[in-house]
């Protein structure tokens, strides 16, 4: 692990003049960290812009190079000689000197190393959500790519959704009329048992796989599930992972996106210590109020009373409407048969076409200075949101949040909880602070 693997011929790069605007040397070249379940989902979609030319991607399971969704992707793209370096180690893809960009989808504890050494390097990047851990760390990730002035796009998708969009735009328009409160919701953590402990195959360097955590046993399970559940990759599980999403689009939707709430309180349940394998929060109900507009009430898929699953509603004293995975509802009668359609209404959130990706894509090729969809410090405002219903949570109290600050005014130990994880096995925030 950590060498390069030759995976074809190394692309070659010619002037411009030789080949004119699709020549490879004015292509933007991608680097991507992480090969896994999120990034088959989203790789082929840059792949396959015209604008990039993928040069090199990292993981520490070399299984998944061999992939037959990777493999087909980049023959289809580039040919069976597709010239894509392939290496376990993230850093050689983070630091290349001809990479322009990298999108970093990995699970979330490696989100701000891999996205701060990429930054520090001089790279744009399009992370994957959530935005980090701790608040100390999505705070150096923000002052990174301002200092550098490099593109940053997290990916927050479900912006550019319509089931989402349509809620909004009514809440907007005035269709619900006052908006009374939004609520949000996504799913907890399902209490786990204990796996047996296996011997690390020789495609997987599992050690890298931890990074800055606590190694813990390698059972065979490393992707989303359950490790999003486990407090020392992911510290506030699922509630984050997801949860991020929809508050996310509340912020959005309700054009407040500059704006925190000025206190946080509630109550959610978390595993007995020692009886999971998973030991992140499983349910919650916790309210985020704001000094103007409504409040924000946080809950969980399968214990609340609103019929609400990984969605956001908002509530007026004229109806409700709201947007869900499942799709969009609104207690309007016949709002399908109405003028009140998307694209009817006018139109008050910002949209591209294309979507989140190609935001980032032209963005970085127009070299306009931020993407239309998310910007920087706007994203860590939404994934500080579940990170504070944690706090609330643990904390057993009401806590009272300064927006100048972003300290609690209330709970000096409330405020630790903003600190960065010590980061373990010879890893360094340190080492790539900008």
């Amino acid at each position: 692990m950590g060498g390069m693997l030759a995976a074809g011929v190394a692309p070659t790069i010619v002037p411009a003049s030789v080949l004119g605007a699709d020549a490879p040397s004015n292509k933007i070249h991608l680097g991507a960290v992480g090969v896994g379940a999120i990034s088959k989902g989203f790789l082929p979609a840059f792949i396959g812009h015209d604008r990039i030319r993928l040069v090199a991607v990292a993981d520490c399971n070399r299984k998944r190079f061999e992939a037959e969704w990777l493999k087909n992707v980049l023959a289809g793209a580039y040919g069976e000689n597709h010239g894509v370096r392939m290496t376990g180690d993230f850093q050689k893809v983070c630091t290349a000197p001809d990479v322009d960009a990298v999108a970093v989808q990995t699970n979330l504890h490696w989100h701000p190393y891999i996205t701060l050494l990429a930054v520090k390097s001089g790279k744009h990047v399009f992370m994957q959500k959530p935005f980090a851990p701790t608040a100390e760390e999505g705070k150096l990730i923000v002052e990174a790519v301002k200092k550098k002035g490099v593109v940053f796009q997290v990916c927050f998708q479900r912006r550019c959704s319509l089931n989402f969009r349509w809620a909004a735009e009514l809440a907007l328009n005035g269709e619900l009329g006052e908006i009374k409160e939004v609520i949000c919701s996504t799913i907890g953590n399902t209490p786990r048992r204990f796996m047996p402990e296996l011997p690390v195959p020789e495609w997987m360097d599992w050690k890298r796989w931890c990074g800055p955590c606590e190694i813990t046993p390698y059972t065979g399970k490393f992707g989303i599930w359950p490790t999003e559940l486990m407090s020392q990759y992911s510290p506030n599980g699922m509630a984050q992972c997801w949860g991020c999403h929809y508050l996310d689009l509340a912020q959005f939707g309700l054009r407040r996106e500059d704006e925190m709430p000025i206190a946080v309180s509630g109550f959610g349940t978390v595993p007995y210590p020692g009886s999971s394998m998973t030991d992140t929060v499983v349910d919650w109900d916790v309210t985020l109020e704001y000094a103007k507009g409504p409040n924000v009430r946080f809950v969980e898929n399968r214990t609340n009373k609103f019929d609400l699953v990984h969605g956001f509603r908002f509530v007026g004293t004229k109806g409700w409407a709201q947007g869900a995975d499942r799709g969009f509802k609104t207690s309007i009668p016949n709002i399908e048969k109405t003028s009140l359609k998307v694209g009817k209404m006018p139109i008050q959130l910002p949209s591209y076409k294309g979507g989140i990706v190609k935001d980032f894509i032209d963005t970085v090729a127009e070299g306009r200075k931020e993407c239309v969809m998310t910007q920087v410090e706007k994203a860590w405002h939404s994934d500080l949101l579940p990170q504070m219903a944690l706090h609330a949570i643990k904390r057993g109290r009401k806590l009272e949040f300064d927006t100048k600050t972003y300290r609690y005014t209330n709970d000096e130990e409330a405020n630790k909880l903003f600190a960065a994880q010590p980061y373990l096995n010879g890893w360094r925030l340190d080492d790539v602070r900008v």
